[in-house]
């Protein structure tokens, strides 16, 4: 019996002893590994970064990356968003020493630019997806159907924002009054419930009179936690929304489309 228990023992510490050996050598980014995939869809390689969340593969497709959104570049007549050059600067880094890139692609392969989507990983397992949500140079956003690992990305951008680094210590980033929104683009909006009204395919949320959110129908499955349906303005009294996304403007008025419960918090 002692004998038994002194083996037992023995195997117990050499287990504990090769996994540190394992952990010692293993390049850094496979130890702290974050929002990771347990297999990979393609291998490729980079031929360029565009900006701070496409890139360009060898063999010329374009790769939009999922789960996240980098500031914008200088397109005219727009001038470029604050850490724009710093997210595709870090992106140029990363990929100047891992040339070779492994893909997990999103349950929808392509947008309607006729990009891939897809999370980015290098040969040491790290997200770079991830890794730009970190360095606060990148915000987490949800478009489904492609929702896989977006509860990685929003606990990372959490983590940033409490460092208030690169885009969170600028004003472009920080969460806008509905009525003071003035302009197209990515936006953190924040207001009260003036009205509600349904169509036959979308329901809508005025929060300012040239501002609203829209969510369509087709959508609903996403809000598992509220009845959109049936919804009510005295189910909103007194709370005020925060939304995240895309801003657009159809003649005199903004709006922005909310297709995910991680992309409105408070409804």
């Amino acid at each position: 019996m002692r004998f038994y228990y002194l083996k037992k023992v023995f195997n117990l510490n050499a287990f504990f002893i090769a996994c540190y050996i394992v952990a010692a050598f293993m390049p850094e980014g496979v130890v702290a590994a974050e929002c990771g995939v347990k297999h990979y869809d393609q291998t490729a390689s980079v031929a360029r970064v565009v900006d701070g969340d496409t890139v360009v593969l060898a063999d010329k497709q374009r790769v939009r990356l999922i789960g996240i959104n980098a500031p914008e570049l200088a397109h005219y007549p727009k001038k470029a968003e604050a850490y724009g050059v710093a997210a595709k600067r870090y992106l140029n880094r990363q990929l100047r020493a891992n040339k070779k890139v492994y893909l997990k692609f999103g349950r929808q392969k392509k947008d309607h630019y006729g990009r891939l989507l897809a999370h980015l990983f290098l040969s040491d397992g790290r997200n770079l997806n991830g890794m730009l949500v970190k360095q606060s140079l990148a915000s987490a956003v949800v478009v489904p159907p492609n929702v896989a690992l977006i509860v990685c990305y929003f606990k990372l951008e959490r983590q940033a924002r409490k460092k208030e680094k690169n885009i969170w210590s600028v004003a472009s980033f920080k969460v806008v009054d509905a009525d003071k929104i003035k302009d197209t683009g990515f936006a953190f909006i924040k207001g009260n419930v003036m009205r509600i009204g349904k169509s036959r395919g979308s329901i809508w949320l005025q929060l300012a009179p040239a501002f609203t959110l829209r969510i369509k129908r087709k959508d609903f499955k996403y809000f598992k936690n509220i009845d959109l349906k049936n919804l009510r303005l005295k189910d909103l009294k007194d709370k005020t929304l925060y939304a995240r996304g895309w801003v657009y403007k159809w003649k005199n008025e903004f709006y922005l489309q909310i297709r995910h419960p991680k992309m409105i918090s408070r409804l």
